[in-house]
């Protein structure tokens, strides 16, 4: 018996006297049982990126990832980049647009 992978990520079992049996990813669980599967990390999130100029999109993304104010800023366009895996331009309006807001925000104290 013989086994490779074509293009679509399918194991193809091929045997002398039959047909080729092909499995998908979606024949078998990708999943661990709960019992063994990591703790699920949850984030506070940040309100304050709502009231950044971008897309909401963006925002929510942000979130999800677990950004604040002070994370953007301190890390830059780069980390965002690349933790989002997002293009530098995007990163960069993000960057900027949150550092718009602080200060404004800090102007208007």
């Amino acid at each position: 018996m013989e086994g490779n992978f074509d293009s679509d990520d399918q194991l193809m079992i091929e045997e002398k006297t039959t047909k080729p049996i092909i499995f998908t990813t979606k024949d078998f669980p990708l999943s661990l049982p709960s019992q063994l599967s990591s703790p699920t990390i949850t984030h506070v999130k940040d309100e304050r990126l709502e009231l950044v100029e971008i897309s909401k999109g963006l925002i929510e993304i942000l979130q999800d990832a677990g950004f604040t104010v002070e994370r953007i800023l301190e890390n830059g366009p780069s980390h965002i980049a690349a933790i989002l895996g997002i293009d530098d331009y995007v990163a960069q309006i993000i960057f900027s647009e949150t550092k718009k807001l602080t200060s404004n925000l800090t102007s208007n104290l």
